[in-house]
């Protein structure tokens, strides 16, 4: 049934059943998939024969080979483990005649905290405290709290992990030219990865209600060059791969680097955000289509609710798309209504909209209609007026 991999792996698929179950059969059968589309477009799928081979190696070669299958249909050229120097690093893309190396790490967080409001965003999915903002505050050479404040440290921080992890694969990447950091994580959080390259942000309560937040340089992407040598990173990916029933689930960010040697160019960095950055795509058309609804269509009210409404993007995945509540006065039925807005707005990514009349709003509340309640004015971003 998985036949890309039983080419590779041959005898040694069989008497693993049981530990490749352990991934899960959406990660099988997601690698599978990537594997065919890699054979098809670049003929590449063989060279990940050995890493696939080797049991702890797994997890790292699907990270791999999901990035490369991602990348594939928009280069020109595909290259695996191109020399550099004396090392390897693990693709080089062509995009006409420039090219970008990348490399691809993992790493498994056991994620040690046991705060009860954690635990309730592991069960449900949701973001359930706002002011949890990382799981440790800071590393001791950058923590000046004292005994009168309460704030959570760690000899060592998350984000200082994170930045060792990237150090250690900087050197496998080129000097001088445009690199790309693929961090994929099976555990970790991109609020992780962005206090990495940014910097950690101290948290102090200094009165009830009033919250003192400081950003500290000591991001990949803030601290000086000769120390970590970050400018040599064009640009860092977080990514996870999330299992869901029989499917992957493909959540990814993109971070540039404001202090590369080598930024990228636009035309790429347009293609990489295509690519890795979800939340940027339906950020850009969120902010097309929101002024020709306002002055096209003119609702009274407009919601917007779903995955978007998490700021940091941590619930928005490869097939996410925008989710809108209109409230508007108007005597066309409900279908009409909706197909009048995507009229209106052309959209260029998945788009869902839901247009009430006053009248229908104001019974769905009198119902107690949980949806329109919870999920849309309960959790929905107000953004008219």
């Amino acid at each position: 049934e998985l036949p890309h991999l039983a080419r590779l792996l041959g005898n040694r698929l069989r008497g693993r059943e049981q530990e490749l179950e352990r991934y899960g059969i959406a990660v099988l059968w997601q690698v599978e998939q990537d594997l065919e589309l890699l054979e098809r477009r670049h003929h590449v799928a063989a060279a990940y024969r050995n890493q696939l081979r080797k049991p702890r190696e797994f997890v790292q070669a699907a990270y791999e080979i999901r990035t490369a299958a991602m990348l594939a249909p928009i280069v020109d050229e595909l290259e695996l483990e191109p020399r550099v120097g004396t090392r390897k690093c693990d693709l080089k893309c062509a995009f006409g005649d420039r090219s970008v190396f990348i490399e691809v790490t993992t790493r498994e967080d056991p994620f040690p905290w046991t705060r009860p409001e954690w635990n309730e965003m592991r069960r449900t999915g949701r973001a359930v405290d706002a002011q949890v903002r990382a799981r440790a505050t800071v590393e001791r050479p950058y923590d000046r709290t004292t005994a009168d404040h309460e704030v959570e440290t760690r000899e060592v921080s998350a984000t200082k992990e994170i930045r060792d992890l990237i150090q250690d694969k900087l050197r496998q990447l080129p000097e001088n030219q445009l690199t790309v950091l693929v961090v994929g994580s099976q555990s970790v959080h991109c609020l992780d990865i962005e206090l990495a390259l940014f910097g950690d942000e101290r948290s102090q309560m200094r009165s009830p209600g009033l919250i003192f937040r400081e950003a500290l340089p000591n991001g990949i992407f803030a601290i000086a060059d000769e120390k970590l040598g970050g400018s040599k990173l064009s640009a860092v990916v977080w990514m996870k791969l999330a299992p869901r029933f029989s499917d992957i689930r493909v959540h990814s960010r993109l971070f540039t680097n404001p202090r590369a040697r080598r930024p990228m160019p636009p035309d790429i960095e347009d293609a990489l955000v295509r690519v890795f950055d979800r939340r940027a795509v339906l950020m850009r058309e969120l902010e097309r289509v929101q002024p020709i609804i306002l002055e096209r269509y003119r609702p009274e009210r407009m919601v917007l609710f779903g995955s978007m409404v998490d700021t940091s993007g941590e619930h928005i995945h490869s097939a996410s798309d925008i989710d809108l509540f209109l409230v508007k006065s108007t005597p066309a039925r409900y279908t009409d209504r909706v197909g009048e807005v995507l009229d209106l707005v052309e959209p260029r990514v998945g788009f869902n909209v839901i247009v009430y009349t006053p009248e229908e709003l104001a019974a769905a509340e009198r119902e107690g209609n949980f949806f329109v309640r919870e999920e849309i004015l309960g959790r929905g971003q107000v953004l008219f007026p």
